[in-house]
C-alpha cells in the first residue's frame, strides 16, 4: 500500500506519536497546525499576566489561528538575492526528481558527516539543505567547542577538527572561526562527491508500508532514496514519517532519574532579590518583561517546556568591528529587568565570551539575565514555517537590543557602556548578515523515542548500551527553561551543570525508530534520550559522531537489503571500530582493556594487567600482546605475552609488573600504551595514569572533581580538571591545613606555573570555612591567577555555596611565576599580589559576614575545562600566625 503523509510546509502536530505521561505532567503541548498563528502572538508581545497570548493573537478552541492570521503571499527570492536575517523565506520552485542511495535531510554537522561517509562507502548522497549554509552551528558561531572528554571523539568527527588544525598550522583546533568550519564543510562535501541541494525545505513524505520511498521539498523537488537520514535539529523528517518522539522535560519518576523535570538550582541564577513588577511594589502594575506568571511548578515534575535558545555572537575588539545595531522593534523595555540587576551590584551577562583565532570570541549566555531568550521558544518543535520563523526573529530583537541597550542606553553605568561598546561585531564574519550569525542555536526540539532511551542512568554509569555507536561526555547540561516567581522574587527554572561519570555509549538502538515504525531511516540529532541526557549528547562532536555511524548502518542495511532495526551490530561495530570511531570507554575497552590503578607512587611496583578480547567472527591467530612506557620506568611480564589462538569471543591476558620514575614535578601524567597484534589485524589502546609523590602532615587534600596532589618539599602540585569555580559551580582540588586560619591570618603563595587549559583557568590561594564541603561551605573566598587576563579575587557574598562576586587585577600576559597574599582581620579579607616578591599591589577586599573563626587554608586550582587534566605548580605556602 502507498500512502502519502504531508507536512503542510511542516510536520503538523497529527502525525506525531505521543508519549503519554501520567497528569498533570504532560510531556507534550498543543501546537499550532496551520502557519502563521506563532508569527502574531509574539507580534503581540509578551504573554499576559496569566502566561498565556493576548486576546488578539489566541488560538481558537481547536488550536487553530483566526483567520487575521494567514500569511500574506510574498515573493521568491532567488539563490543570487539576499533574503537577509530569517529563517524561512520563499524560494523559486525547482521541480523534478532525485535518486539516490542515500538521502540525508539536514545541513548539520551531522548531516555533513554522515553524507560524506555515506559517499565513501561508494554511495550516491543527495544532501538536502535547509537554509544556505552548511555546518548548523559548528558554523554559525559555536567556535568554542563543547567538548567532553576530546579522547573520546574519534572518526569523521575527530577528522574535522585537525582539518580546522591544519588551517591553523596546529594538529587539531576546538576553537575555531566560523568562516573557517563553513569552508571546512563547503570543501569536505565536494571531496567526497556529495550532492548538495541548498534551500529545500521539506513537505511531505511518501510512504510505502513502513519506508520512507520519497521526501517532497517546497520547492518541489522530490528525492527516491533506499535509506534516509534525519540530520536535522528538530527531527523534521522523523516527525514527517509518523515516528514517535516526545516535547518537553519527563518527570524524574518516568525514567527513574534525578535531574529531570522543574529544576530550582544555582547555576545562572539571580544572586540579588529584584523587584519583578513594572511599578515596583505594585503587583497590579503587571509583571516585568521576561518573568512569567505561570507557577513554579514542584521539583522533577515534567512539562512541556525545553531550555532556553540563543544566537552564539562572534564579537571582536578590532579596529574595524560593527557597532552593535539596533533591531527593528527594539523596546528599552524588555531590559528593565536587566538594569535592576546591574542597579543591584551584579554585572556578569558577557562574561562567557571565550577566545577564539585571530582576536575573535564567542560569546554565549552567562548570569541570570543574558543572551538567552528564556521561555520565548515553547513552540519551536512542532511549529510550522511561519511560527518558528516569528520566534526566530523574536530572538534576534531579543538579543540585539540587549546588545544595543547594554551599549547605548544612558541608564547604564558609563563603565559598562565603555565595556560593551569595546566590543562589536566582526567585519569578516556573516557578511551576508551584518556580522550576526544566521542560525539560532536550536538546543533542544523534539526527541525520538527509540526502542532504547538514553537517560541519566547511562550518564552516571548505572547502566550501559551493549550496542554504543559512539561516546558522549559533556555534562548534563540544560539552559534554563523559565523565569517564574518564587517567594515574591524572580527566579531562572531549568539550569543543570552536573558532570557524567565519565564518557558513555549511545545506543544503535536510539538513531533509529522502534522496530515497526520506520525501517529506513535512522536519526541523527534527535536522538532518542530523556531531556536531562540529551543535554549532556547534543553536542556538535557527538552529533557528528551519530552521523559517522548512521552512514555505514544506512551502507549496511542496503547491502544487506535490511531494514535499519536489523543491522547487525558486531558488522556495524567493525566497520566503526575500523574507522577509528571511539565505542567504548577507555578507548577500545571492547577489545583491550586495562586493569590498572589511576596513580601510581614513584619507585614503587604495581601490577598492570591487559585483557584483549577477540570481536572478530573467527578466530585469530599469532596473537602478541605488549605495554609501552615512558623512558626511565621499568615494564617486565608476570604472564606470558603471546597466545597461539584465540577463539571468537575469548579472551587473552598479560600482566606486568610496573615501577614509574620521579616526575619533573611532584605530579605528574604519564600514559601506558597497549597494543595487541594477530595475523591480519591489531589494536591499541591507552591508559593515561597520574605519578604522585605523597603529600605529607599536616598537609591533606580534597577534591570536587578529578584530581591528583603531590608534594616533594615545599613544592605542592595539584593535577586536575574542573569546569569553574563561579555562580553555582564549584569543582576544585586542593591542598590545605585543616582549621589552621583564624580571626588575625595571613597566606601567602608562589603561584610557579598554571597550565593553560583555558584563558580562564585558575590556581591560587583559598579560605573556606570546610573545603570538603564543595558547593555548601561558606566563609569562602580565593585569590587566584588566570592563564591570561591576570587575577582575581573572588568570593561568596551572598552565602550560597559557591563564589558570585568578584575584583579584578586585569594583566596581559598574566604574571608567571606570581607571589600572592591573603590576608585576614576579623570578617575582611584583603588580596594583593607581587611580580618580584617584594613590591605588593592591592587587588581589594571583601567582607565575609559567614567567615568562621576557625577555617581551612591553603591552595586550589580549577582547570575550567572537563576533557582534560591541568597542572598547577605552587612553592612556599605559608601561614601566619
Amino acid at each position: 500500500m502507498i500512502s502519502t503523509i504531508r507536512a503542510k510546509r511542516f510536520p503538523a502536530a497529527a502525525v506525531r506519536k505521543v508519549m503519554r505521561m501520567p497528569a498533570p505532567e504532560p510531556t507534550r503541548r498543543t501546537v499550532l497546525g496551520a502557519a502563521g498563528a506563532g508569527a502574531l502572538w509574539l507580534a503581540a508581545g509578551a504573554p499576559s499576566a496569566a502566561g498565556a497570548p493576548s486576546a488578539a493573537g489566541a488560538p481558537s478552541a481547536a488550536g487553530a489561528p483566526s483567520a487575521a492570521t494567514t500569511p500574506v503571499a510574498e515573493a521568491a527570492i532567488g539563490p543570487d538575492q539576499n533574503p537577509g536575517l530569517r529563517y524561512w523565506y520563499p524560494v523559486p520552485r525547482a521541480p523534478g526528481i532525485v535518486r539516490t542511495d542515500v538521502c540525508v535531510y539536514g545541513g548539520t554537522s551531522a548531516g555533513v558527516t554522515a553524507a560524506v561517509r555515506a559517499a565513501q562507502a561508494g554511495r550516491s548522497v543527495a544532501l538536502v539543505v535547509f537554509g544556505r549554509h552548511l555546518g548548523g552551528l559548528s558554523s554559525a558561531g559555536l567556535g568554542a567547542t563543547d567538548t567532553g572528554r576530546i579522547e573520546s571523539i574519534g572518526g569523521l568527527s575527530r577528522g574535522f577538527y585537525r582539518r580546522l588544525g591544519a588551517h591553523y598550522g596546529r594538529p587539531e583546533s576546538f576553537t575555531f572561526e566560523p568562516h573557517v568550519a563553513e569552508q571546512t564543510f563547503d570543501a569536505w562535501v565536494e571531496e567526497a562527491g556529495v550532492q548538495v541541494f541548498r534551500e529545500h525545505r521539506l513537505e511531505d513524505v511518501r510512504m510505502v508500508g513502513d519506508r520512507i520511498h520519497s521526501l517532497r521539498a517546497e520547492n518541489g523537488k522530490v528525492f527516491v532514496a533506499g535509506a534516509f537520514i534525519d540530520a536535522s535539529y528538530e527531527g523534521d523528517l522523523m516527525a514527517a514519517a509518523g515516528v514517535g518522539y516526545t516535547v518537553g522535560r519527563e518527570a524524574n519518576s518516568t525514567y527513574g532519574e534525578t535531574l529531570n523535570g522543574v529544576q530550582f538550582r544555582s547555576g545562572h541564577q539571580f544572586q540579588r532579590q529584584l523587584d519583578p513588577y513594572v511599578v515596583p511594589g505594585d503587583p497590579a502594575s503587571g509583571l516585568l518583561p521576561g518573568i512569567s506568571a505561570d507557577a513554579p511548578g514542584a521539583t522533577g515534575q515534567g512539562d512541556h517546556r525545553i531550555q532556553a535558545f540563543n544566537f552564539r555572537v562572534c564579537l571582536t575588539r578590532a579596529a574595524d568591528r560593527r557597532p552593535f545595531p539596533q533591531p527593528p522593534g527594539y523596546d528599552p523595555d524588555r531590559y528593565e529587568l536587566l538594569l535592576r540587576y546591574i542597579r543591584a551590584g551584579v554585572w556578569d551577562a558577557m562574561r562567557l565570551n571565550t577566545p577564539m583565532p585571530n582576536g575573535k570570541t564567542d560569546m554565549n549566555n552567562n548570569g541570570a539575565v543574558s543572551t538567552d531568550n528564556i521561555g520565548r521558544n515553547y513552540d519551536w518543535p512542532d511549529g510550522d514555517h511561519a511560527t518558528r520563523e516569528a520566534i526566530f526573529q523574536d530572538h534576534v530583537t531579543y538579543q540585539q537590543g540587549l546588545l544595543w541597550f547594554l551599549a547605548n542606553d544612558p541608564r547604564v553605568p558609563e563603565a559598562i557602556r565603555a565595556e560593551v561598546n569595546g566590543w562589536g561585531l566582526t567585519n569578516d564574519e556573516f557578511p551576508a548578515t551584518a556580522g550576526w550569525s544566521h542560525e539560532l542555536y536550536i538546543r533542544e526540539a523534539r526527541r525520538m523515542l527509540g526502542d532504547y532511551v538514553v537517560t541519566e542512568h547511562d550518564c552516571r554509569w548505572t547502566v550501559a548500551a551493549p550496542d554504543p555507536i559512539a561516546l558522549a561526555s559533556y555534562t548534563m547540561d540544560s539552559h534554563n527553561c523559565a523565569r517564574v516567581l518564587v517567594g515574591g522574587f524572580p527566579r531562572n527554572e531549568g539550569d543543570v551543570q552536573v558532570p557524567p561519570a565519565g564518557p558513555y555509549g549511545l545506543s544503535y538502538r536510539a538513531i533509529v525508530p522502534r522496530r515497526g515504525e520506520c525501517s529506513n531511516l535512522l536519526v541523527t540529532c534527535a536522538i532518542s534520550a530523556s531531556h536531562i541526557a540529551f543535554g549532556s549528547a547534543r553536542m556538535e562532536p557527538v552529533f557528528m559522531a551519530t552521523g559517522h555511524a548512521a552512514a555505514v548502518a544506512a551502507d549496511l542495511a542496503l547491502s544487506g537489503g535490511i531494514a535499519v532495526q536489523d543491522v547487525p551490530y558486531p558488522a556495524l561495530r567493525q566497520r566503526l571500530r575500523a574507522d577509528r570511531m571511539v565505542l567504548t570507554w577507555p578507548p577500545n575497552a571492547g577489545v583491550l582493556t586495562f586493569e590498572a590503578a589511576d596513580e601510581l607512587r614513584p619507585a614503587v611496583a604495581a601490577d598492570v594487567t591487559v585483557t584483549f578480547v577477540n570481536e572478530e567472527a573467527a578466530t585469530v591467530s599469532a596473537v602478541r600482546l605488549a605495554l609501552a612506557a615512558p623512558a626511565g620506568w621499568t615494564v617486565t611480564p608476570s604472564t606470558p605475552t603471546e597466545a597461539a589462538a584465540v577463539e571468537p569471543g575469548a579472551e587473552f591476558a598479560v600482566t606486568w609488573r610496573v615501577t614509574a620514575a620521579a616526575p619533573a614535578e611532584p605530579v605528574a601524567q604519564a600514559t601506558l600504551d597497549a597494543t595487541v597484534a594477530y595475523d591480519g589485524g591489531g589494536h591499541s589502546a591507552q591508559h593515561v595514569v597520574a605519578v604522585a609523590e605523597p603529600v605529607q602532615a599536616p598537609l591533606t587534600t580534597a577534591a570536587s572533581t578529578r584530581a591528583h596532589f603531590g608534594q616533594r618539599g615545599g613544592r605542592l602540585a595539584i593535577l586536575g580538571n574542573g569546569a569553574d569555580l563561579w555562580t553555582g559551580v564549584d569543582q576544585y582540588g586542593a591542598i590545605f591545613l585543616d582549621g589552621a586560619a583564624g580571626p588575625a591570618t595571613t597566606a601567602t603563595v608562589t603561584v610557579v606555573s598554571q597550565e593553560a587549559t583555558d584563558p580562564n583557568a585558575r590556581a591560587g590561594l583559598v579560605f573556606r570555612n570546610d573545603l570538603r564541603g564543595a558547593g555548601t561551605s561558606t566563609g569562602y573566598i580565593a585569590l587566584v591567577v588566570k592563564p591570561a587576563n591576570g587575577l582575581l579575587l573572588i568570593w561568596d557574598g551572598d552565602g550560597s555555596g559557591t563564589v558570585e562576586s568578584v575584583l579584578r587585577a586585569e594583566l596581559n600576559p598574566s604574571p608567571s611565576p606570581v607571589h600572592l597574599r591573603l590576608a585576614r582581620n576579623g570578617q575582611r579579607f584583603t588580596g594583593s599580589y607581587s611580580v618580584d616578591g617584594t613590591t605588593w599591589l592591592t587587588i581589594g577586599a571583601a567582607d565575609l559576614p559567614t567567615a568562621a573563626a576557625t577555617q581551612d587554608v591553603g591552595v586550589l586550582s580549577c582547570a575550567h575545562v572537563q576533557d582534560r587534566l591541568g597542572l598547577a605548580v605552587f612553592e612556599d605556602l605559608t601561614v601566619s600566625p
